[in-house]
C-alpha cells in the first residue's frame, strides 16, 4: 500500500507540474501594461546546426531538417505566445510555432500560426503580416517601446526590422521574394534609401486557416544596418503579428534571443532531454515493479 501510494503522489505531482508548464506561462505572458522584461526572463532559443542544409524558398516546409524537427517544442523549435497590446475588447493571442536552423552561410526560420482571414481583400489599408526586432547594439533592448519605434529609452542604438506583409495585392500563394529591411534606431526610422534588402521570405497560407512563412538571410550581410550573426553570442529579438488590421492592430511577442553562442549544443540538449526522459522512466519502471512485488507478497 505504502508503495501504491507513493506512485499515485509521483503521478498526480508530475500530472500537476505539466499542467501548470502548459497553464501558467499563458496566464502571466501579458501583463496589461509596462515592460515584459519586469515579468518574465528573456527566452533563450538553440537553434539547430545543419552544416550542409539548403532551402527551396517555396513557402512550404518539405526540407528534410524543417520534418526532423517539426515535433520538437525544445531548442530551435518552439511555441511563441503574441498579444495584442491592452485587454481591451479587441484582445487578441496568436500562438506561433517556430524554428530557427543555421548554416556556415545562412540563418533559416519556419513560422507557422493559425488565421481564420487570410490574405485581406479590402484594400491596401488591410494587411496581415509578420515582423522581427534584431537588436543590433541597443544595451537595454526589449519588447516594450514605450516612445514608439526608437530606442532613446532604451540608451539609444539600432534595431534591425524584417517586414512581411500581406494584402489583396501581394503575390500569389507560394511565392517568393525579399520583404522589406529597415532599421530604426535612437531617434526612429533610417531612410529606407540607405538600405539594402537581405531577407528573403516565400509564403503560403491556407484559406482562413492558416499561415507558413520561410524566411532566409545571410548570417552576414556586411550592410550597417542590419544585425550581422558573426558572433558566438545571444542576439535579442521580438516579434509582432497583423491580423486584418494597421499598424497599431497587432499581437506582439515579448523579447527573446537567439543563442548563438554554440549551435552544436542543440544536439547535445536534446540528448540530454533524451537522458532525462528514459531516467524518468526507469524510476517509474521501479516503483511499478516494486509495487507488484509488495503486492504478491501480501497476497
Amino acid at each position: 500500500m505504502k508503495n501504491r501510494n507513493i506512485l499515485k503522489s509521483f503521478t498526480y505531482i508530475f500530472s500537476i507540474l505539466i499542467i501548470l508548464n502548459i497553464i501558467f506561462p499563458s496566464v502571466i505572458a501579458f501583463p496589461p501594461d509596462g515592460d515584459c522584461k519586469d515579468y518574465h526572463k528573456v527566452v533563450n532559443i538553440i537553434p539547430y546546426y545543419e552544416k550542409s542544409a539548403s532551402i527551396n524558398l517555396d513557402g512550404l516546409p518539405n526540407e528534410e531538417f524543417w520534418t526532423e524537427h517539426a515535433n520538437e517544442n525544445e531548442n530551435g523549435t518552439l511555441i511563441i505566445p503574441l498579444a495584442s497590446e491592452s485587454y481591451g475588447p479587441d484582445f487578441f493571442v496568436v500562438y506561433l510555432n517556430m524554428t530557427f536552423v543555421v548554416t556556415d552561410t545562412y540563418l533559416y526560420i519556419l513560422c507557422q500560426w493559425f488565421d481564420n482571414s487570410t490574405k485581406p481583400n479590402l484594400g491596401a489599408s488591410i494587411y496581415d503580416g509578420l515582423y522581427f526586432c534584431w537588436n543590433i547594439n541597443v544595451p537595454n533592448f526589449s519588447a516594450y517601446f514605450s516612445t514608439g519605434m526608437s530606442t532613446l529609452d532604451m540608451g539609444g542604438g539600432d534595431v534591425d526590422s524584417w517586414d512581411w506583409s500581406c494584402l489583396y495585392s501581394s503575390p500569389p500563394n507560394g511565392s517568393s521574394y525579399f520583404c522589406r529591411d529597415m532599421c530604426f534606431g535612437t531617434y526612429g526610422w533610417y531612410s529606407p534609401s540607405l538600405e539594402t534588402e537581405d531577407v528573403e521570405v516565400a509564403y503560403t497560407y491556407r484559406t482562413n486557416i492558416s499561415y507558413t512563412l520561410e524566411i532566409k538571410r545571410k548570417l552576414i550581410t556586411n550592410d550597417p544596418y542590419d544585425v550581422q550573426f558573426d558572433q558566438s553570442k545571444i542576439y535579442k529579438f521580438n516579434m509582432g503579428i497583423m491580423n486584418d488590421g494597421n499598424h497599431e492592430d497587432h499581437a506582439i511577442s515579448w523579447t527573446h534571443a537567439l543563442d548563438l553562442r554554440s549551435p552544436e549544443s542543440s544536439a547535445v540538449i536534446h540528448a540530454y532531454n533524451i537522458i532525462m526522459i528514459l531516467s524518468f522512466s526507469a524510476i517509474v519502471l521501479v516503483i511499478i515493479k516494486g509495487n507488484i512485488k509488495y503486492n504478491i507478497k501480501k497476497s
